[in-house]
């Protein structure tokens, strides 16, 4: 248990460096994510990872704006520890709509860690990754590449319902910070964290082949851009602003055993 004494800290300052200064907020219309997934079992809890998903805006009369294809293998060293290398690459008529709304990025490869534990029957985790996100120029954009830090904590419980059935909810919270290691004197100062990413869900297992998790989500792009004023000197607009987007998805996975997998192998959540 000593490992997790750090997560209520962790989450305490976050909420701090978020919300303590804010002083605008807006909600958007709410987004639809679905998503597809195959996943490879390999040795132990070891799995390469395909996944596609669409990004729909009702609010907006659109279908389908963007869309995202993920790739990512991880390897376990043992039951708590484990790392490895992802790949996120976007399309469509929007090339902000990857995990979270807002963060640009054609092509983003990343690392990650993570730590797994278990306490009376929950599940928790904390994933650290490290990506870098490269935009391409179209149709003008000034969008630059950008390194950059995501830190998710989540906490779940398997419950089997007999036979091969079994529902897993789960909470999580991740943040996404731009890296700064250098920044002009003249330049806006900018927020501590750039993004932040509450989900609640409920994966569903119906075999060790087939499983899917209907999600929602609460999405915040944190900026700080120039303040805006109206005759009487009355801020407007611009400043310290948070944007908040609701979120419903569902995922949908299929995993492909090898003969090293076996149907017993603990799997992480659809969200990896």
């Amino acid at each position: 248990m000593r490992y997790l004494s750090w997560v209520p800290l962790a989450i305490g300052g976050v909420l701090v460096a978020t919300g303590a200064t804010a002083q605008r907020r807006n909600v958007g219309d709410l987004v639809i994510v679905p998503e597809a997934q195959v996943e490879v079992a390999l040795k132990g809890a070891d799995y390469l990872l395909a996944g596609f998903n669409l990004v729909s805006n009702p609010g907006e009369g659109s279908t389908f704006t963007g869309g995202q294809l993920r790739l990512g293998y991880e390897h376990f060293w043992n039951e708590h520890w484990s790392g490895g290398a992802t790949l996120r690459i976007l399309g469509g008529s929007n090339y902000s709509y990857g995990d979270f709304l807002g963060l640009e990025g054609n092509v983003t490869p990343g690392l990650l860690v993570r730590h797994s534990g278990t306490i009376g029957g929950f599940n928790f985790r904390q994933r650290l990754g490290l990506e870098y996100a490269t935009t391409f120029d179209v149709l003008g954009s000034s969008n630059e590449n950008r390194a950059l830090t995501r830190l998710r904590l989540d906490v779940d419980r398997v419950f089997p319902l007999g036979g091969k059935l079994a529902i897993r909810p789960r909470i999580a919270y991740e943040v996404v910070t731009y890296l700064r290691l250098q920044r002009d004197e003249n330049e806006l100062k900018e927020r501590v964290v750039d993004f932040g990413n509450l989900r609640a869900e409920v994966g569903v297992r119906l075999s060790p082949h087939v499983d899917f998790t209907p999600w929602v989500a609460s999405q915040t792009y944190y900026l700080n851009t120039l303040p805006q004023f109206d005759a009487t000197g009355k801020q407007t607009g611009g400043g310290r602003t948070n944007l908040l987007t609701p979120l419903v998805g569902l995922d949908l996975r299929v995993t492909v055993f090898t003969k090293a997998a076996t149907a017993e192998r603990v799997q992480l959540p659809t969200q990896h």
